[in-house]
């Protein structure tokens, strides 16, 4: 006859050896369904980023809804991306676009144009892109543009321009120079 671990007899280790299974099946069983159970909860409850893109071409103009506060016109060859997340992240990739954020406090409109940041403060404002950075016109409210050298503030009837290190040419201008590409303005 065999030998058993402990001097147990050979129907009592049989016996031990199905309880340990049964155990052993019961916790990686447990463990298991537990790691499935938190993968289908971060399935539902993570909403999955989605980006648009939305573009013009060479003599079109377009203003679609980014949001019911906010509404983005965009003047003749122009694009920009629009996530579904909250607050929106927009990106001016290329040309001129007017923003028109409507109620619901500052904070809800951030746009970035190439390295630079610009976070509205309850406004109406266009950003124009160039190779290097570009110039920001503030309709109504303030703009924050944050940039390498620090923060900067532009407020109703400013324009300004930036290049993703420092704001130059802070100046007043008229209404009609802001977006004047935009008709019924």
């Amino acid at each position: 006859m065999w030998q058993t671990p402990y001097c147990l007899s050979g129907q009592d280790y049989m016996a031990l050896a199905a309880r340990t299974r049964w155990r052993s099946l019961l916790l990686h069983g447990s463990i298991a369904t537990t790691a499935l159970g938190l993968g289908l909860m971060s399935w539902f409850i993570a909403k999955p980023m989605a980006t648009r893109i939305h573009q013009t071409v060479p003599g079109e103009r377009l203003t679609i809804t980014a949001t019911p506060n906010i509404d983005i016109s965009l003047d003749a060859d122009s694009s920009i991306t629009v996530s579904n997340a909250e607050p929106p992240q927009i990106e001016l990739l290329r040309g001129n676009a007017y923003f028109d954020a409507k109620g619901g406090g500052p904070g809800k409109l951030q746009v970035k144009v190439g390295t630079t940041y610009i976070n509205d403060i309850g406004t109406r404002f266009s950003v124009s892109k160039r190779v290097n950075g570009g110039t920001i016109a503030v309709a109504d409210g303030q703009v924050e543009i944050l940039v390498e050298m620090g923060t900067y503030l532009v407020g109703a009837h400013e324009q300004a321009d930036f290049d993703g290190i420092r704001v130059t040419g802070q100046r007043v201008i008229a209404d009609a120079d802001i977006a004047a590409w935009r008709p019924n303005q």
